[in-house]
């Protein structure tokens, strides 16, 4: 595939957004604003050049992560495959065909030239193990210990909850 790749850095200029596509994969996206800059030897300062803006999307898990890592303001570095579209706008009399640059990341990180970070990588099974904590306090541990007991149990066990009152434990259904 001959894809056009893009390595972009610049600020959020937005909160994340994510929502879920209606076959439940997450997708997550924002906005970077990259402004070119260069140094003026005769006066010896920098001077700002033109912002580009970029919506950038991520996909499944990397969605999650930048959801959970990334607020409006971040200096980040985003690596992807770059996507063009246009949109016409109406100005008065006038039609003009506007063409926008988007960006399917591949890579998101933070932009450790002008900040730190602290990384921790995420598992598979994280998802599943934060929702068995939040289980096991809404539950009680036992209650969740339980679960996992005739879950692996499968078809051998008649009995299957159906449904539990989150703020009691109390089992409400069994079939």
């Amino acid at each position: 595939m001959n894809d056009i790749t893009l390595e972009v850095v610049g600020n959020l200029v937005n909160d994340v957004e994510l929502r879920f596509t209606p076959s439940g994969e997450a997708v997550a996206s924002f906005r970077v604003a990259s402004t070119t800059r260069r140094f003026d030897r005769a006066n010896e300062r920098w001077i700002d050049g033109d912002t580009h803006y970029f919506t950038v999307s991520c996909w499944r898990q990397m969605a999650h992560n930048v959801a959970s890592s990334l607020m409006k303001g971040m200096p980040v570095v985003v690596t992807g495959r770059m996507r063009s579209r246009e949109h016409e706008k109406v100005c008065g009399d006038h039609t003009h065909m506007m063409r926008y640059v988007d960006i399917e990341a591949i890579a998101v990180g933070a932009d450790l030239a002008r900040g730190t970070s602290v990384f921790t990588k995420t598992r598979k099974d994280s998802v599943v193990e934060s929702e068995r904590r939040m289980l096991a306090d809404a539950l009680g541990q036992d209650t969740v210990d339980y679960l996992d007991r005739i879950g692996h149990e499968g078809d051998q066990n008649e009995n299957v909850i159906e449904s539990i009152d989150i703020e009691t434990g109390e089992i409400l259904g069994v079939g």
